[in-house]
């Protein structure tokens, strides 16, 4: 019932088949002895016979059941398979559809090796992403996402000729989920009911989930948050991913300045003040979106790196006259689709932490990738070995760069169910090198420093002034007005 259903009004491209035998030049076919249960399979020593006379190096499995005797020794490297789930803390099925029912922030993909237990093999990659707010679109993003993924580990085991190190696991203590009984699915299409019906409500009256920016006068380790002062933002638009630097003893904060209008965000430049922040203009508009103005400094030079996913490039520009003239300087990548990119230096190399979208479906928020090079503005960064970094939608998608002494902290968003944006996470940059990256999460920052807030995703400080966003429902016609947070 909840597949027709979301069949004919969520994804109809769901359960889509084609042939794939076209694709393959040669196959041979055997038979497995499936058990009473239906879960177990073995096969036929005749037929174990036939595939190790194959002499391959690698199986792939798809589909269902759980393989057991000599056919997992039959190819020189083994079996391996995709996990629809993050074994940690889902094992079974259906795929991508409990993490729905139980509204997680993120739904899991492993990829293993395989052994005689179908959950027990050996973990050669997992993932998460952001769990979409519909069970077939949830899974449609599952299917394509950890597909990318499966490509990536066979084209890594093709290249190194072996397979790469088994993560380690940790017991598992979950039930084993099964297809939900009926009353779960009337609860599940019940609570969907329910909030499609509080979507209409909030649309027929205007209201909407809205960003804006606060500031306080405080380093980034001692900032009171409540005690922001909130940016004026005009009518009909929002504000979000402030930076701040102090240029002529006073201190600026670069904003994403969205226009509902244009559909579109420019960059503007607030001139910040004890108790307010005045609009200096617009510093940066482009006919493409423009938000994430990170600034750094080059050569005695004022540059600013926006995201500029929309036109497929990774963008630098170079401040001409401070604040609002900039002139493009270099397109560093091209043809990338890439989101929140920072730059900086550190050991005497620059190094590049970006958001790919590797699939290019536009979700940004999964996956972290770094490059490195001698300077800023080259056009030829050398990737990571360990690119991507992290694939994690919880704590992968930049929100900010801070430093404290000789020791830099990556800003980061974690993102809610069906949500973006929910938290903002503070990670130390342990160990940064060619071959190695370490970080540790030092703190989280949930949106709780005022009443009525649904989320926060960035946080910047220039030692002296510390800004943050936030968002919370809005009526668009009205602009929101200056002031200061009062205590949650």
């Amino acid at each position: 019932m909840i597949v027709k259903i979301e069949r004919r009004f969520v994804n109809p491209d769901s359960y889509r088949s084609f042939d794939a035998s076209a694709l393959v030049k040669e196959s041979i076919v055997i038979n497995p002895k499936v058990s009473k249960s239906g879960f177990v399979y073995r096969f036929d020593p005749t037929d174990v016979e036939r595939v190790k006379a194959l002499d391959l190096d690698l199986f792939i499995r798809f589909g269902t059941g759980i393989i057991r005797g000599d056919i997992l020794g039959a190819s020189r490297l083994g079996i391996i398979l995709f996990h629809h789930a993050d074994n940690r803390v889902n094992r079974g099925g259906p795929a991508a559809f409990w993490e729905v029912y139980q509204q997680e922030d993120t739904t899991g993909f492993t990829l293993q090796r395989l052994t005689d237990e179908l959950d027990g093999g050996e973990v050669l990659l997992r993932g998460n992403f952001w769990t979409r707010g519909y069970y077939l679109l949830n899974r449609a993003d599952l299917l394509e996402k950890s597909s990318h993924h499966l490509k990536f580990l066979v084209d890594k085991i093709a290249r190194a000729g072996r397979i790469p190190d088994a993560i380690r696991d940790t017991p598992y203590s979950n039930r084993l989920f099964r297809r939900p009984r009926a009353h779960e699915a009337l609860i599940y299409l019940a609570n969907q009911f329910w909030r499609r019906t509080k979507r209409i409500y909030r649309k027929m009256n205007g209201i909407s989930p809205r960003w804006g920016v606060a500031y306080v006068r405080s380093g980034w380790p001692e900032a009171v948050l409540w005690r922001g002062v909130k940016l004026e933002t005009p009518p009909l638009h929002f504000l979000a991913d402030p930076f701040v630097i102090t240029r002529d003893g006073h201190d600026y904060c670069f904003v994403e300045d969205y226009d509902y209008t244009k559909r579109r965000g420019d960059i503007s430049v607030y001139d910040i003040t004890n108790d307010d922040g005045v609009r200096v203009g617009t510093a940066l508009e482009e006919d493409f979106h423009l938000s994430f103005p990170f600034l750094f400094e080059y050569d005695n030079q004022l540059f600013m790196c926006p995201e500029t996913n929309q036109a497929n490039d990774i963008m630098v520009y170079r401040c001409v006259e401070f604040p609002l003239k900039w002139t493009l300087e270099r397109v560093i990548m091209r043809e990338l689709s890439a989101a929140d990119t920072m730059l900086f230096e550190k050991d005497g190399k620059w190094w590049m932490l970006t958001n790919i979208d590797p699939v290019k479906i536009g979700d940004h928020c999964a996956e972290l990738f770094i490059f490195s090079s001698d300077s800023p503005l080259s056009e030829d960064w050398k990737p990571h070995p360990l690119n991507p970094i992290l694939i994690d939608a919880s704590r992968a998608r930049n929100a900010g760069l801070l430093k404290d002494g000789d020791k830099y902290f990556r800003v980061s968003q974690g993102q809610g169910y069906d949500m973006y944006g929910k938290r903002s996470l503070i990670n130390e940059i342990i160990e940064l090198s060619d071959s190695t990256y370490v970080e540790a999460c030092a703190g989280e920052i949930t949106p709780t420093f005022s009443k009525g807030l649904t989320g926060t995703h960035h946080l910047h400080s220039n030692g002296k002034v510390t800004a943050f966003d936030f968002v919370g429902p809005s009526k668009i016609k009205f602009g929101l007005p200056g002031g200061k947070f009062t205590s949650a």
